[in-house]
């Protein structure tokens, strides 16, 4: 609906169903009603978090599902046919290890099982945070933006927020909730080729780069090669399957045939170099 003097609020229920467009009878009364509105769900956050969690079982260590830790509506931009752009509304929900994107809020545990899309946070990275425009101006869109290591290869989304307090706050949940989780899982392996050999290559947060013959053996394979992360010299890919790391070793350059697109493994290996920096003090 068009509203060229801004006088026009619009109230959407959870389930996505219903909308309720309330005219005010100037721009500023809009605007006093919007901040009070917006005010009040910000503040209801954490008991809305704490009652799904309860209602989810998620408190409770035999349960299945995960523990929300940040949830919202956003705007989601859209490409449309001829090059056009629109934004839809979606729920966005972040867990100790996830992005899970919602049609609308679920109302059921299956529902909560069923997102439209799950991306792990520790292969997901924030690209952007501020004025779609690249510098703040009057009724600039607040958007980030967000990139997400995939075996298809890298997957880019948009989110436009209403106030500079959502920006922060989804801001410092994405980045906060990457770190949390190179923490929590602390270890990725993936089964690749080195040499014409099989091998495993697993990246640690704590102890760097390890590749391991690969065996059949429970017990795991024979070390290769052990590096901390300091010895890291060049780390590229080609985006379709190989990955190359340098660490100024003798066997030089070494290239591991990773059998899928090499991405996820890149996005992992930046979450744990991001993290253990911002741990140290040395990014903020």
């Amino acid at each position: 609906m068009p509203d060229l003097e801004n006088r026009l609020l619009e109230l959407h229920s959870p389930d996505g169903q219903h909308t309720v467009v309330l005219r005010c009878k100037d721009g500023p009364s809009a605007s006093s009603w919007f901040t009070a509105v917006h005010t009040n769900i910000a503040a209801l956050l954490p008991h809305t978090l704490a009652h799904i969690n309860a209602y989810l079982g998620a408190t409770s260590a035999a349960s299945t599902h995960p523990h929300l830790k940040h949830i919202g509506w956003l705007a989601e931009q859209v490409q449309l046919e001829g090059g056009r752009q629109q934004y839809k509304p979606v729920v966005m929900a972040l867990t100790e290890k996830d992005i899970l994107l919602f049609q609308a809020v679920p109302w059921s545990r299956e529902s909560w099982s069923t997102p439209l899309l799950t991306h792990p946070l520790l292969a997901t990275r924030l690209v952007h945070s501020g004025s779609a425009r690249g510098s703040p101006a009057q009724g600039s869109d607040l958007v980030f933006a967000t990139r997400t290591g995939t075996g298809r290869g890298i997957e880019s989304h948009i989110f436009r927020v209403e106030t500079h307090w959502d920006l922060s706050s989804w801001t410092r949940a994405l980045v906060q909730g990457a770190h949390a989780a190179a923490e929590l899982i602390k270890e990725v392996s993936i089964g690749c080729t080195l040499s014409r050999q099989d091998v495993r290559l697993t990246l640690h947060y704590e102890k760097g780069f390890t590749v391991t013959r690969e065996q059949v053996d429970p017990a795991g394979g024979a070390v290769l090669f052990r590096y901390p992360y300091e010895k890291l010299r060049m780390s590229a890919d080609d985006g379709i399957r190989n990955l190359y790391l340098d660490f100024g070793g003798p066997e030089g350059e070494m290239v591991f045939d990773l059998h899928s697109g090499p991405k996820p493994v890149v996005f992992v290996l930046h979450s744990f170099l991001s993290a253990k920096l911002t741990r140290m003090g040395l990014l903020t």
